[in-house]
């Protein structure tokens, strides 16, 4: 909840320093965090959603921080937010996948392929939920879940168009499950705009979709309404 209220409902003159500051809170309870505890371990996962660099997350995946049990699910945790940052290239996602080549290990490579702030990525994330027919259901949800990044709005701006574009059909053409699985992850909300919520406004007000399209897509309309209000209460 805290990283959602910097990301998506803060304005944007005052997002950076409460980052820092959200960040750094973090940091500073993970360091006094009882070693090998339950918080110990869900702080590690909430500073790592929240890192702005790869430094300290490079010491905890080599065992710096005491008492943490860098598993195999702690390794993946760190990896996928290097590669949020584009910290970690694709052979150290395939050296990963080496050490962990199971089904979950497929899906975390997947997600960490999709999260990384590079055209490329996006494009081959988006291709494998709303194109692809041999993708496991399983490794297209976690490629979903991984595309909408906040702070990569440039990468994903071209991806409103397409993702209105794409709504039309995909229900008729992928059915019910896969047209949910692009539908609802999918919906540019991490970097909320006022130009995103017009154009999500004009398809309402003109789609041919069916019932079930246009809810998908007006409850991703109202979460982004809702984003917009809170960052101009907060301005």
């Amino acid at each position: 909840q805290g990283q959602t209220a910097v990301n998506i409902f803060t304005s944007n003159t005052s997002r950076s320093e409460l980052a820092e500051k959200w960040e750094s809170g973090l940091r500073a309870l993970l360091d006094l965090a009882e070693a090998g505890s339950d918080h110990q371990l869900a702080l590690v996962r909430a500073y790592a959603n929240a890192a702005s660099g790869p430094g300290r997350l490079r010491e905890i995946a080599d065992g710096g921080l005491k008492g943490l049990a860098v598993d195999t699910d702690m390794r993946w945790t760190l990896l996928t937010a290097l590669a949020r940052l584009g910290e970690a290239d694709e052979a150290e996602i395939v050296a990963e996948l080496e050490r962990d080549n199971t089904i979950s290990g497929q899906e975390h490579a997947a997600s960490a392929r999709a999260i990384r702030p590079l055209a490329e990525a996006k494009a081959a994330a988006w291709d494998a939920v709303t194109v692809s027919a041999d993708i496991p259901n399983e490794t297209r949800r976690s490629v979903a879940y991984a595309f909408q990044v906040p702070g990569q709005p440039e990468l994903l701006e071209p991806y409103v168009e397409r993702y209105l574009t794409m709504a039309e059909t995909v229900l008729e053409e992928k059915g019910v499950w896969m047209a949910q699985v692009a539908l609802i992850p999918l919906f540019p909300l991490a970097n909320p705009s006022r130009a995103t919520l017009d154009k999500v406004d004009e398809w309402l007000e003109t789609t041919g979709a069916g019932a079930a399209t246009v809810r998908y897509v007006s409850e991703g309309r109202d979460d982004l309404a809702r984003a917009l209000r809170a960052q101009a209460f907060n301005s």
